[in-house]
């Protein structure tokens, strides 16, 4: 019998060890070049983009996506040091980075020397970890010594370190944003109004205390100012950094001058801060930028308003707000032309002929500006000749034995026959012909037309019918069925 050969676990681990390290060499034998590995994609989870992201500064993004860039292509060695200055950060600022991220279980910090990370899988729809407090517990005293007559609560406290981790404003800064706020609104001010101070202050990057110093400096250099535009709007308050970053963006955005900002306050009377700034961006709008421009503008739309009001009385209508109606229909109406004894006419006009809404009007005025009809003179005249014509047509409807009052379409005929130039006693004429037909009007026109076709304008010329029934003359062609077919057959257009 063969007696197995005895080998020793030593042995057996050795020469494992020699074959893997064979194996480890033979798979390096192909690895991907840096210049390969820029060219690919690094993956982000958006469990990270959804939950976490909008919590955290940009230098804290920058550092998670460039470390992860690296977990992703071991190939590019990095050290701290390296790293720290690819990214344009200290090499302070990028473990203040990891470290925040840490606080949220998204990597691991292994050692301080040499400074090692692991990054950590991302649990979909877990909730970020709170801040620990211990974290803040000099700023959590310290804040609560300045307020002092009312207890800082948990949730008030956690919302003051979920905005210094977003926008990573200092302790320090925070507190004196809190001092400010305080000192503004009194001892009994709610965090609610700090948070948003505070919001405000770090989304504009005023993130130290050196920032936060000088904010607030130039911010009190703008307190007169504040003051007389918080005066003319009658606001019986103490400015406010709302009312200093609207300041802002008027004269360093928009470019307007503080005194022609307090132009166009005075110009409202009353008002809030964010009126005011509509009403600035509607003169910026309009490029309305001097006093001159800024009072003239002001003038005109007060007048505007003012018409608006008289219209709306005269129309019987009432609305809460005439902005809108301002911009859809005032202001155009005034462009076109009409002054205001034209416009409060066709509004009364209106009233009267249960056209009383303001697409009524305008669909009224509409109709005179395509007819050139603009001024009050001519409006005047224009509703002049229409109530005479309104007389004639009465007296001729009469003739023509139709009792009723005269109606657009009687008014379209009658402009027609005056276009055919037949004089207003022809067309008496051709109504006592009518009269007793079963339809008096179109019967008219036939006869009319046939005048105008003989070139019978007038009344000597008229030869009386043979017939009551009918309105045929002397020399009067007729047609039978089949000659007409053939005309509409023969004739290949029709020239006016």
């Amino acid at each position: 019998m063969f007696q197995k050969p005895c080998v020793s676990l030593k042995y057996i681990i050795l020469l494992l060890s020699d074959k893997i390290k064979e194996f480890t060499l033979d798979m390096a034998f192909c690895s991907f070049s840096k210049e390969y590995s820029a060219l690919n994609n690094t993956s982000v989870e958006n469990a990270f983009i959804y939950e976490y992201l909008p919590q955290a500064t940009g230098n804290a993004v920058k550092v998670y996506l460039y470390g992860l860039f690296l977990c992703q292509n071991s190939e590019f060695e990095m050290s701290l040091a390296a790293f720290s200055k690819e990214l344009a950060l200290s090499e302070e600022e990028a473990k203040d980075a990891f470290l925040f991220w840490e606080e949220f279980s998204l990597v691991s910090i292994v050692s301080q020397e040499p400074f090692t990370v692991r990054y950590l899988p991302i649990v979909s729809g877990s909730k970020p970890r709170k801040v620990k407090a211990e974290k803040y517990a000099s700023f959590s005293e310290s804040a609560q010594m300045l307020i002092p007559k009312r207890m800082l609560s948990t949730n008030e406290y956690s919302e003051y370190f979920s905005i210094m981790e977003t926008f990573g404003i200092k302790p320090e800064a925070f507190l004196m944003i809190i001092k400010y706020c305080v000192d503004l609104k009194g001892e009994d001010i709610g965090y609610k109004y700090i948070a948003a101070v505070a919001r405000d202050f770090g989304s504009r990057k005023i993130c130290t205390p050196e920032q936060v110093e000088q904010e607030l400096s130039s911010y009190i250099l703008r307190t007169a100012e504040l003051e007389r535009i918080l005066k003319a709007l009658a606001l019986r308050r103490k400015p406010e950094i709302e009312d200093s970053n609207y300041f802002n963006k008027w004269t360093k955005e928009l470019g307007y001058e503080p005194e022609n900002i307090l132009v166009a306050a005075k110009s409202m009377k009353k008002g809030s801060m964010k009126k005011l700034d509509e009403f600035i961006l509607e003169l910026y709008g309009r490029k309305v930028f001097t006093k001159a421009e800024i009072e003239s503008y002001s003038e005109k739309k007060r007048e505007l308003y003012e018409l608006t009001i008289k219209i709306n009385k005269a129309l019987g209508i009432y609305y809460d707000v005439i902005d809108t109606e301002v911009d859809a229909y005032i202001s155009p109406w005034v462009s076109r032309g009409f002054d205001e004894e034209s416009l409060l006419f066709i509004a009364k006009y209106c009233f009267k002929k249960r056209k009383n809404t303001l697409d009524g009007m305008d669909e009224v005025l509409s109709a005179l500006h395509k007819n050139g009809i603009i001024s009050h003179e001519s409006i005047a005249e224009y509703f002049y000749s229409l109530s005479e014509d309104d007389k004639f047509l009465s007296v001729l409807l009469e003739t023509a034995g139709v009792s009723r009052r005269p109606n657009h379409w009687d008014r379209e005929l009658l402009k027609q026959w005056r276009a055919w130039n037949f004089s207003e006693e022809m067309m008496l004429e051709a109504a006592k012909l009518s009269c007793g037909k079963n339809s008096p009007l179109p019967y008219m026109n036939s006869v009319l037309g046939a005048w105008k076709q003989k070139g019978i304008f007038s009344k000597e010329f008229i030869e009386r019918p043979e017939t009551k029934e009918s309105a045929h003359f002397a020399n009067e062609r007729t047609y039978t069925k089949e000659t007409l077919d053939k005309l509409i057959d023969d004739v290949d257009d029709i020239e006016f």
